[in-house]
């Protein structure tokens, strides 16, 4: 058995470092929540550019992909401070998202000839809900 003794009050600092030592690393993952809905929003964006307005695909994909680059380049350089398994899981998100609507959803709304604007958004948004799931801590377990 340890013959290790604490005090009273060396137990309540060794667990007030533990608590501030908690809210500083939650405050430096604060940033991660931001990059998800920036990325959602751009892949959103490009959907309802594309789909609704009207524009070319180069055109749209071109800006998506330079802010897209941005962002993640910025995530790399604090990656030391990302949530466990949350640059993978965006990269997949990310992936799955395009795969999702660029090879199922807009191929199938184009079959149907659904040429309402309401489809494409609806077909935008449920694209982009992987990226979206990766804001939940339980995505990063």
């Amino acid at each position: 058995m340890s013959e290790n003794t604490f005090s009273v009050d060396d137990a309540t600092r060794i667990v007030a470092a533990g608590e501030q030592a908690a809210l500083h690393a939650k405050r430096a993952t604060r940033w991660f929540k931001v990059f998800v809905l920036l990325q959602a929003a751009y892949a959103l964006a490009f959907t309802v550019s594309v789909d609704v307005a009207g524009v070319g695909y180069w055109k749209a994909f071109a800006p998506f992909v330079l802010a897209t680059l941005c962002i993640w380049m910025i995530a790399f350089r604090y990656r030391q401070s990302v949530p466990r398994h949350g640059l993978r899981n965006m990269g997949i998100a990310v992936a799955t998202w395009f795969a999702l609507y660029t090879l199922m959803l807009d191929p199938a709304l184009q079959l149907f000839q659904l040429s309402s604007p309401w489809w494409w958004v609806l077909a935008g948004v449920i694209a982009v809900t992987p990226v979206v799931a990766c804001l939940f801590a339980s995505s990063r377990r």
